[in-house]
């Protein structure tokens, strides 16, 4: 367990003693900060629906789409491209670890610093409610739900990245990937089925985190981004296990 955390503690320095952590720490919160600002005046608008609020639009909107899709394969590009670019794979594979805990601690160091860095948008909302109230609930709940949505897709963005020695083409598949993943819900239009309906629902990255933002905590959105992290991380342990990913 101690060689786990070990691997995890290098994963999150790696990243942090980058000089392009800063930027693209800098560049996601100046965008989060921007859509921000832009709620605010958009809510204060006299005529809008009350049952509108703030963390409704925050966790889901065009901005937060925008900076996550740019965010997560920035952070899981390298993870495992790099090192099997330079080398440095076979060092850390012949380890006395096995391939699982070197799977798991660059997906753990990746969802940390991206939590991190999610964590740090918390201070518009402190900001905020120095000058109004609002209910906290919604505001934990929908932070709750970007970080089980971190999940899946730093897992995608890892599985991209064991695939390849490229770190460009490790982002773009992630990007790719991702686009998918939110695109399932657009299918509910072409669909007339009811049940089709509620399947495409259910598969919807976007349904779910909208229920998290209202402040609802239901176990099967829970389950299913569960089911998507694992299933990624699963399929990247077949792939750095694999004779000839190692040769």
């Amino acid at each position: 367990m101690n060689r786990f955390w070990a691997l995890t503690g290098r994963e999150l320095k790696a990243f942090w003693c980058s000089p392009i952590a800063y930027v693209v720490g800098a560049l996601f919160l100046l965008i989060q900060g921007l859509e921000f600002w832009l709620l605010v005046n958009f809510l204060s608008m006299p005529r809008l629906d009350p049952s509108i609020t703030m963390p409704q639009l925050f966790f889901g909107g065009f901005y937060f789409w925008l900076s996550v899709l740019m965010l997560v394969p920035l952070l899981t590009m390298r993870t495992f491209s790099e090192e099997k670019r330079t080398g440095s794979i076979e060092l850390l594979l012949t380890a006395p670890v096995t391939d699982a805990q070197v799977v798991l601690a660059k997906f753990l160091g990746a969802w940390l610093a991206y939590a991190i860095l999610w964590s740090c948008t918390l201070a518009y909302f402190l900001l905020l409610r120095a000058f109004t109230a609002f209910a906290w609930a919604p505001v934990l709940t929908g932070y709750l739900g970007v970080w089980l949505l971190g999940g899946v897709l730093i897992a995608v963005g890892v599985l991209a990245s064991s695939l390849t020695r490229n770190q460009i083409i490790a982002a773009v598949m992630a990007f790719g990937a991702m686009l998918v993943l939110f695109s399932v819900g657009v299918l509910e239009v072409f669909v007339r089925d009811p049940e089709g309906v509620k399947i495409i629902r259910y598969l919807s990255l976007l349904e779910h985190l909208g229920g998290f933002a209202k402040g609802i905590v239901d176990t099967r959105p829970i389950v299913f981004y569960a089911t998507l992290t694992a299933a990624c991380l699963f399929l990247t342990g077949r792939v750095v296990g694999h004779p000839r990913w190692r040769a």
